[in-house]
């Protein structure tokens, strides 16, 4: 095709785009030309903004996936002031249909997260399973549960003691755990749910006292351990605290921005910068953030207001955090919107009610996602970021802080929040002395 021939194709395309193409003519890809030429007749025919294409446009103009990337990498370079948002989405779509991802997750929803799934278990911690699974316990703890024995079923083949539940095995398996550096609090975890396996399958009570034995001696090994947690926040602290997090999210969202609008990074990065502002304003525990949806937990007014009220899954308490945080809301737009304009808004979350607020699906992401982003953003689980809540309140108000931790993280027993509240009581007295002392000091 001679300049003469593109030029005329490309006749009804935007002068700049026009110009930057033709300009360009000797890099363009085969097929580009015909491509954004098919789509502006459509647009023109369908009487919608070039800057904003819909859907059933890039629908119309591209048959195939491999059309639509041509059209949208054509664009992303000559036309950067065209939402592609519409046509990535489009392509995701298509492209999950092509690679059987689709069929893939609905094979995993119906069968559940992988950890529920007993791992290469010996035969008779598989004859007490029926029992476990019977007990009256939350769903995701028994998930924990069977994860961690997991975990101990790996460990086996290395053992010399046969996997007979009882003290000996329970001692060798929690030296081959601290053998494979894992701490004495996340071992006694391990060999708790061990216990709830026999306990609730029927184990003899000497074989069950034998391993509570270990499980109690890890325990005490741990309290006296610290927690890597105390490391980690301190590192945090360290960079910034909460300014550290803010900076952060513009980060994320400048990244977003970088990406081409139909590109899965540039989501995943708004996402991410999504769950670290409601953290910020509400933290809360990551299996609820992987669950909320837009018209449930997440609700949108058409005035820009967005509120947030879920009910926990560990605790069955619901937690009503009211109109989140103005800054909490723009990210949220942002979040929403993947690169449309922001008068789009409100449209944008009337079609996606009901949907999962980080994937825009109905499925969301596994119920570890929002942590496992949070950690790679700033170093932390998301978990730690409830710690870091309640340590600024302890910092800011002592005597007050252990009721309004205790609102803020949906603590359902006063005994859930009694380590956090002697510390609160500890940091008091120590103001008050601090106070007594400057006022003897002062005359």
């Amino acid at each position: 095709m001679n300049d003469d021939i593109a030029r005329a194709r490309l006749a009804r395309v935007p002068a700049s785009l026009r110009a930057s193409m033709m300009a360009q003519r000797a890099e363009l890809p085969p097929g580009a030309v015909t491509a954004v030429a098919r789509f502006h007749d459509i647009l023109a025919q369908r009487n919608e903004d070039p800057d904003l294409p819909s859907r059933g446009s890039f629908q119309a103009a591209c048959r195939t996936e491999s059309a639509l990337g041509l059209l949208l990498r054509v664009l992303e370079r000559h036309a950067p002031e065209t939402c592609l948002a519409e046509g990535r989405d489009l392509r995701r779509e298509w492209y999950r249909h092509r690679s059987g991802a689709g069929e893939r997750r609905s094979a995993s929803a119906e069968t559940g997260n992988t950890a529920r799934e007993a791992r290469n278990w010996p035969r008779t911690w598989l004859a007490l399973l029926p029992g476990l699974r019977a007990a009256p316990i939350r769903q995701s703890s028994l998930d924990r549960h069977i994860a961690s024995i997991n975990r101990c079923a790996d460990m086996v083949p290395g053992l010399r003691c046969p996997p007979r539940l009882g003290w000996l095995f329970g001692w060798e398996l929690a030296e081959a755990l601290a053998g494979a550096g894992v701490s004495a609090r996340s071992a006694a975890n391990y060999i708790g749910a061990l216990v709830s396996l026999g306990r609730h399958g029927g184990l003899d009570a000497e074989a069950l006292d034998g391993l509570r034995a270990i499980q109690t001696n890890l325990q005490r090994k741990g309290r006296r351990q610290p927690k890597r947690k105390a490391s980690r926040l301190e590192a945090l602290y360290e960079a910034g605290g909460y300014k550290e997090i803010l900076r952060v999210v513009r980060r994320k969202l400048d990244d977003a921005d970088a990406q081409p609008g139909w590109r899965a990074e540039a989501q995943v990065a708004r996402a991410t910068a999504a769950v670290l502002a409601v953290a910020v304003n509400m933290p809360a525990r990551t299996g609820d953030v992987a669950s909320w949806a837009f018209g449930d937990q997440l609700l949108r007014e058409p005035w820009g207001e967005w509120h947030l009220r879920w009910r926990q899954e560990k605790t069955g308490v619901w937690l009503d955090a009211g109109v989140l945080w103005p800054e909490v809301a723009q990210v949220l737009d942002l979040h929403l919107l993947g690169g449309r304009p922001r008068r789009h808004a409100q449209r944008r979350y009337d079609a996606l009610r009901g949907c999962n607020w980080l994937r825009f699906e109905a499925e969301g992401y596994d119920r570890r996602w929002p942590s496992e982003k949070v950690r790679e953003a700033i170093g932390v689980p998301l978990h730690d970021l409830r710690t870091l809540a309640a340590d600024y309140l302890r910092l800011h108000d002592p005597a007050k802080a252990p009721g309004v931790v205790s609102a803020l993280l949906g603590h359902s027993t006063e005994a859930a929040g009694e380590a956090y509240r002697a510390l609160c009581v500890e940091t008091a007295a120590q103001r008050s002395w601090q106070e007594i002392r400057a006022a003897h000091a002062a005359g």
